[in-house]
């Protein structure tokens, strides 16, 4: 019985439906690429980081004043 489940029907099918899943989320994937929701979620993605930038920046230079005159 083990032996017929493992015939070379078997593993082709198996095989054929591995590559079937492994092709499902690819195209999914690229369609979420190119939709603009996600394009919306990159650009306020950025936006974010350029907000967290900024203030890591106003917080170096704060220091680096304060060290300049208050030594």
């Amino acid at each position: 019985m083990v032996l017929k489940a493992w015939s070379g029907q078997y593993l082709h099918q198996r095989h054929i439906i591995l590559l079937r899943l492994r092709l499902v989320p690819s195209r999914c994937v690229k369609q979420e690429f190119n939709s603009s929701a996600k394009q919306a979620l990159v650009a306020s993605n950025r936006r974010l980081g350029f907000v967290l930038l900024s203030i890591v920046l106003v917080f170096f230079i704060g220091i680096v004043i304060k060290r300049s005159w208050l030594g």
